[in-house]
């Protein structure tokens, strides 16, 4: 580590009383410079300038391909005595820098904050942290200020036909099968050729790309009915939901960036949201009426004749997808990034597992 360096001054797990950073702790700021087209290089100079104008000591580390950060982190704690690590980027990027905090086997000692700047800001917008360069400075300031609170994290087991385990990882955000999952793989692969053509990338990418793809999904989605059926055992109780167009299961209370999952969820009530989707129709209900910025209630939608599946809420979570043609691959995404197929998962919602430095009268936004 450098200069910045000094020894942690923690005595125990106990929340919400760590030394402020800066003063007794370094901060290790990670980021990842070649997102955005550079422009990520660009917000990491940036925020590496403001943190020292506040003085606030830190050290700077990049991201690393090929699933690398995790390790960086958790090394950079249990080796160099970090015990404030802040993330610049987006949900994938926090989705690292957690999963390194967790492996560290410190994650009680230790705080994660937020400087996001993608482009869904689930994490972020959750616990009314907005993202972007305007929004830096007071990110960096909540930072500073360092009022933490606990979070729940899901662990979630991918099984094959015969019970074995084929994927197992940890998320924070959400874990989704059938259409946002398609629409995720279909703008990866947009992405993917877009990166391809000089000129085109800079015009054609993010937002764009996502909309196309979720345009050309609800349409054949509204053509083909191109539906599955799930069994779902939550907490002992077992569900069975037919034509489903889309199952997720959420930790965040944003969603997709501007969706609501549910005004009472809690990021340390030990629940995660489940939400059922039967098709186009139901859909769009729910994204009229959890929409951050519609104004209207259930009640006024039921008056109209519009109605949509519950959500409910579980701790331990068991799903069986019933695919309507057994050669076809259900679409599947864990914190909006694709996730093995399988047709029988187990999912586990350990409580208060992570700390994360937040306004301290913190609000969706």
């Amino acid at each position: 580590m450098s200069k910045h360096r000094r020894e942690s001054q923690e005595t125990g797990p106990v929340v919400r009383t760590w030394p402020l950073p800066g003063i007794d702790q370094p901060i290790l700021l990670v980021g990842n410079p070649t997102s955005k087209s550079g422009k990520g290089a660009v917000q990491l100079a940036k925020a590496h300038a403001l943190m020292d104008k506040k003085g606030l000591l830190h050290d700077v580390r990049h991201t690393l391909p090929e699933r690398g950060t995790p390790e960086m982190v958790s090394r950079a704690i249990s080796e160099e005595a970090f015990r404030c690590v802040a993330y610049l980027g987006g949900d994938g990027t926090f989705n690292e820098v957690s999963k390194g905090v967790l492996a560290s086997g410190l994650s009680p000692d230790v705080r994660v904050g937020m400087l996001p700047s993608g482009t869904a800001n689930d994490q972020g917008k959750s616990f009314g942290i907005s993202s972007g360069a305007r929004a830096l400075s007071t990110n960096i300031d909540t930072i500073a200020a360092g009022h933490t609170i606990p979070m729940d994290v899901g662990e979630v087991k991918a099984l094959s036909p015969q019970g074995g385990v084929l994927r197992r990882d940890v998320f924070f955000d959400s874990l989704g099968w059938g259409l946002s999952a398609a629409i995720l793989a279909f703008r990866n692969r947009e992405l993917g050729i877009v990166k391809k053509l000089p000129g085109v990338r800079d015009m054609y990418r993010d937002h764009a790309v996502y909309l196309r793809a979720a345009a050309r999904q609800f349409a054949l989605q509204w053509v083909t009915a191109d539906t599955f059926s799930a069994e779902l055992t939550v907490d002992g109780a077992s569900y069975t939901f037919d034509s489903l167009s889309d199952l997720l299961i959420n930790n965040t209370i944003v969603y997709a960036g501007e969706w609501i999952v549910d005004l009472s969820a809690s990021s340390e009530d030990g629940k995660f949201e489940i939400s059922p989707f039967r098709g186009v129709r139901d859909w769009t209900s729910k994204l009229i009426l959890q929409h951050k910025h519609m104004p209207l209630t259930e009640e006024m939608l039921n008056r109209i004749g519009v109605s949509h599946t519950p959500i409910f809420k579980g701790t331990n979570i068991k799903v069986q997808l019933f695919r309507p043609r057994n050669d076809k691959r259900l679409p599947a995404q864990m914190d909006g990034e694709e996730f093995p197929a399988a047709d029988h998962f187990e999912i586990r919602v350990h409580p208060r597992l992570l700390n994360v430095i937040v306004p301290k009268h913190h609000h969706w936004i």
